[in-house]
């Protein structure tokens, strides 16, 4: 999570209601700096739990609900244990950094009758809602191809690089968690771990999950996906990021609809996603929309259409659903199927040939080297 997430959700924790009451991290030095801010927003001192280890946070009476805010391959251990002891969570995307992680959370939130909410916010955005309801309501007729454009890779990394001493207060161990060891250097941690395939999946993960999201979401499939993948990357050859700096991706859905996941001549923007019918395209993107007939962006849906799940705040929505332990606006098992699709995508780039998934069994058909990779080995006491 970024800085200003965190502080726009301290500041916002009065007018919701509620108390931050504790933060966690590995980083000491960023967990102090965290509770002083929510001290501060407060107006007392050291009033805020600092923890280093997050099962004391998971685990302490005194806490109702945990946001989720780690590094991709810390989110579901950090998730399933807040949910097995009774915490609703707020687990920011991509939901998880394996299709098995995936399900196994989004199973253990429906058995212990939890509150979920994925941090894919363009949900709770005016602008975004407005365009998936044209699309369902058929403005454009017939959907068939979705063009999802993600920015390119916003950190880069030299070809060589070099150990560093780990920082005091820093447990790089239990950074590291799950992962494999690899010796400590500053570039492997802090946002930058997201271009490195051990602990995230780069773009195609990450503001990738927000676009399929909205096309999930404006095609009605919340509770399905692409029965086939077609992927190319090109992946760095040395040096220490190893997600692809070009991303390409076919995923076609059974009824013929076709979804593209491209980063190619993007505008260095955060992307969007283009809808293309029968009646021409729509665009949605996080400065507005765009239409082929302007005339379209008029358009009010009216009395007896399609309405969607209407949230103007992500986090709002969370802690009010947490109260009336109603569904949230992107619950975890929705936030799986859009991460099942980032990760899907990635494998095919790997994999470098079309894959064809079963979105109900959630397998890949026929397919022994692929289902392998629906999930990781787990170093040391790490497991699902």
């Amino acid at each position: 999570m970024g800085c200003s997430d965190f502080e726009n959700i301290v500041r916002a924790a009065p007018e919701l209601g509620v108390r931050a009451r504790a933060v966690c991290d590995v980083d000491a030095v960023r967990a102090r700096k965290a509770a002083s801010e929510v001290d501060a927003c407060y107006g007392s001192r050291e009033s805020c739990l600092v923890f280093g280890d997050f099962r004391q946070l998971t685990r302490h009476p005194d806490v109702d609900a945990v946001i989720v805010a780690t590094p991709d391959h810390w989110h579901a251990l950090v998730a399933l244990d807040a949910i097995r002891h009774g915490k609703d969570v707020y687990v920011e995307k991509p939901l998880t950094l394996t299709l098995a992680e995936g399900r196994a959370l989004a199973d253990a939130c429906a058995a212990h009758k939890r509150v979920g909410q994925t941090g894919t916010q363009q949900r709770s955005s005016r602008n975004f809602r407005h365009a998936c309801e044209l699309v369902r309501n058929g403005r454009l007729g017939k959907i068939h191809h979705v063009e999802i454009t993600i920015p390119p890779n916003n950190r880069h990394c030299a070809a060589t690089w070099s150990e560093d001493p780990v920082p005091e207060g820093f447990d790089y161990d239990f950074w590291l968690g799950p992962a494999p060891w690899a010796p400590f250097t500053r570039q492997r941690t802090h946002y930058s771990f997201r271009f490195i395939l051990d602990y995230a999946l780069g773009q195609t993960t990450n503001f990738g999950a927000h676009h399929v999201d909205i096309c999930q979401w404006a095609l009605g499939r919340d509770d399905t996906g692409p029965v086939r993948y077609e992927g190319y990357g090109e992946f760095p050859s040395s040096g220490l990021f190893t997600c692809p700096t070009l991303v390409d991706v076919k995923a076609h859905y059974a009824d013929g609809v076709k979804m593209t996941i491209c980063n190619r001549g993007a505008d260095g923007g955060s992307g969007g996603v283009r809808f293309h019918g029968e009646n021409g395209w729509l665009e949605v993107t996080r400065r507005g929309l765009k239409a082929s007939n302007p005339a379209l962006l008029k358009e009010q849906i009216g009395q007896g259409e399609i309405r969607l799940y209407e949230s103007r705040n992500h986090i709002g929505n969370f802690i009010r659903c947490i109260r009336s332990r109603e569904t949230p606006i992107s619950p975890l098992s929705v936030g799986h199927r859009t991460t099942s699709i980032c990760i899907c995508s990635m494998l095919a780039m790997q994999l470098r040939r079309p894959l064809e998934w079963d979105p109900v069994r959630e397998e890949f058909k026929d397919d022994l080297a692929a289902n392998r990779l629906r999930s990781r080995a787990m170093r040391g006491e790490w497991c699902l």
